[in-house]
């Protein structure tokens, strides 16, 4: 028995022994990694270009090893470029409260270069760092081309834009406007609303408490950090794309609009869904809104009204996403020698864009946006308080070590799915992750203890101690296995294969992991499908179960509720949906409630010991 499951779990107890130990640093040693990495020199063009390899291999490579390569490279390139001694921060830099101005990278945008982790957190993490904001970058761009060489719209948004064809829209805005609510729907489906915990919600406002990177790396967000993930894949696409503030309060925006033309059509990121025109089909421009504010009337539904009154049309603030980095002369000068496969979308001009965009009908303003430069904040007052701290580090073991979890999520987020020949795709690595735990669940406890010694981990012989040790091992295994089955029905949701997904998300998800963190975005996900299955094989019982999962969650705080409810209303082929509909009680008082309590539960034990039949084709 030693010998069967020795080989295909001896890599993942070295890594879940160390997640269990507890009080120690979550930093990997960068100085004592194995990987190996080019140093030649050449030209200096050549800095940049072994940078982005880096980043293209970064599930080859410790992702702490990288961060140090990619600053190092970027960094040596850019002392050998001379900078221009007139060039001068945006002047809408200059606009921002003083509290944002002070903040440590908004400082020295002329000369500075990319920033390494501030030395109060290098202790704990090696992240925090401008790596960040180009990791994030590269994963925005190798995502969005994914999509626009991928995916295509549904047949009613197909509908739509053909009634654009030549009417409103020529051919090539027709492409542009198919491309951004591709681009919407991948976050939608990816980016999943999981409400913060109480200590997170002390401290965060909305949108603040992650930034751009950890929202793609843990498929989390709130409707602001969702906007900025859509606005950031739209950048990388040479969209234009700016979060949407409807009145005058100070209301957290939730819709993004993007610039199709002269047009700003609007997508909101709470909802998960376009703003519709007045049927409820669509995609909703701002000057039409303008002009016919009842047109709001087709995002209401029968138990919720729709946040935008049709008094806040009469003050529209577009707000432009601007990361500290994208402000510096080190950007641009970057962004101009990216070429090719490397190309990327770095900087940002704001005054540039406020000039276009400040014409559009109904637009009253347009400022830089906050929310960006306080997300840069959150991982030094997330370490500061001793809970999240914590669960910080667990976090980053779960992602920045390179364990089979983390390298099928960075294979997944540079969209590499299937197996190429001499690497796996996500697909394998997340299901081999789910046969470790099944493996290593029904391995007795001697033999893990066995194994253990084999690898290298001497464990104590107090029966007490390695308990301990292994009920560690058990319960890292075990999350493992959920993400792996969350993560296996997302990328099934997003190829279109609805039962593959269906299957993951309801028994791989739901049933094995109640307690879940996921459960409403797996009832979000199982709907979705369920609803590909009903539109396109005409299927009434999918549309049930579709409508069931819409409807049902029982989480009366989800951020999922109001866009479902909605969706649920629209639905083709359900006859008895209207009665199911008014089972749901119409009330509006959670409309701006925080939430009061978290989901975020550990996750339950499985609750069998034996092994369950893998689907070997139900990802594909």
């Amino acid at each position: 028995m030693i010998c069967t499951h020795r080989n295909s779990i001896i890599f993942l107890l070295l890594v879940v022994f160390t997640l269990g130990c507890g009080g120690r640093k979550v930093r990997p040693q960068v100085d004592d990694t194995q990987g190996s990495v080019s140093a030649d020199g050449g030209s200096s063009k050549q800095f940049v270009d072994q940078a982005m390899t880096y980043l293209r291999d970064l599930d080859r490579y410790p992702a702490g090893k990288v961060k140090v390569e990619v600053l190092e490279r970027m960094n040596r390139w850019l002392m050998s470029q001379k900078l221009d001694p007139r060039w001068q921060p945006d002047p809408m830099v200059a606009e921002l409260p003083d509290a944002i101005q002070s903040l440590p990278r908004l400082q020295d945008l002329e000369n500075r270069g990319f920033l390494d982790q501030p030395e109060q957190i290098s202790q704990f993490t090696f992240r925090g760092s401008e790596f960040d904001f180009l990791v994030s970058s590269y994963w925005a761009k190798a995502i969005s081309d994914w999509v626009k060489e991928n995916q295509t719209p549904p047949a009613d948004i197909e509908a739509f834009l053909n009634a654009q064809r030549n009417q409103t829209l020529d051919e090539s805005q027709v492409i542009d406007l198919e491309l951004a609510y591709l681009l919407f729907d991948w976050t939608v489906r990816h980016i999943q609303p999981v409400r913060l915990t109480d200590d997170e919600e002390e401290i965060f406002g909305p949108g603040a408490s992650r930034d751009t990177w950890e929202a793609l790396q843990l498929n989390l967000g709130d409707a602001q950090q969702r906007a900025r993930v859509f606005i950031q894949l739209c950048r990388q696409q040479g969209l234009d794309a700016v979060a949407v503030k409807f009145g005058k309060e100070d209301n957290a925006a939730q819709v993004v609009g993007v610039a199709i033309g002269q047009e700003l059509f609007l997508f909101d990121m709470a909802y998960a869904l376009p703003i519709s025109e007045k049927d409820g089909t669509g995609i909703q421009r701002l000057s039409r809104l303008i002009e016919h504010p009842e047109d709001l009337k087709g995002m209401a539904s029968k138990n919720y009204k729709y946040p935008v009154a049709p008094e806040d049309l009469d003050s529209v603030t577009l707000l432009i996403e601007a990361p500290s980095t994208s402000l510096t002369q080190a950007s641009q000068l970057l962004e101009g020698v990216l070429s090719g496969d490397s190309t990327l979308k770095v900087h940002v001009n704001p005054t540039s864009l406020k000039t276009r965009l400040s014409s559009f009908a109904g637009v009253t303003d347009v400022k830089l946006w906050h929310v960006p430069f306080l997300a840069e904040t959150a991982l030094i007052q997330r370490l500061s308080s001793p809970k999240l701290g914590q669960l910080y580090g667990e976090e980053r073991w779960m992602y920045d070590t390179p364990n089979p979890f983390a390298v099928a999520r960075t294979l997944q987020l540079l969209c590499i799915f299937d197996d190429q020949s001499q690497q796996k795709g996500a697909r394998t690595m997340l299901m081999e992750t789910r046969v470790m735990e099944r493996q290593f669940r029904i391995t007795s406890p001697r033999e893990q203890v066995e194994m253990m010694k084999l690898s290298g981990i001497d464990l104590p012989d107090d029966p007490k101690v390695q308990q301990y040790y292994l009920d560690q091992a058990r319960k890292n295994v075990l999350l493992w296995r959920e993400l792996a089955s969350f993560n296996l029905g997302v990328i099934a949701l997003g190829d279109g294969q609805y039962e593959s997904a269906i299957f993951f998300l309801e028994e791989g998800t739901l049933k094995e992991f109640p307690n879940t963190r996921y459960k409403s975005a797996a009832f979000y996900g199982i709907a979705r499908s369920a609803e590909g299955l009903a539109r396109e094989e005409g299927n009434k019982e999918m549309a049930q179960k579709a409508f069931e999962y819409y409807t049902n969650d029982d989480d009366v705080l989800s951020p999922y509720r109001r866009g479902n409810a909605l969706r649920a209303e629209r639905l083709p082929l359900l006859e008895s949906k209207e009665e199911a509909a008014q089972e749901q009680p119409a009330d509006d008082s959670d409309m701006n409630q925080p939430a009061s309590e978290t989901k975020d539960e550990e996750s339950s034990e499985a609750e069998s010991t034996s092994a369950e039949p893998e689907p070997t084709n139900e990802s594909e």
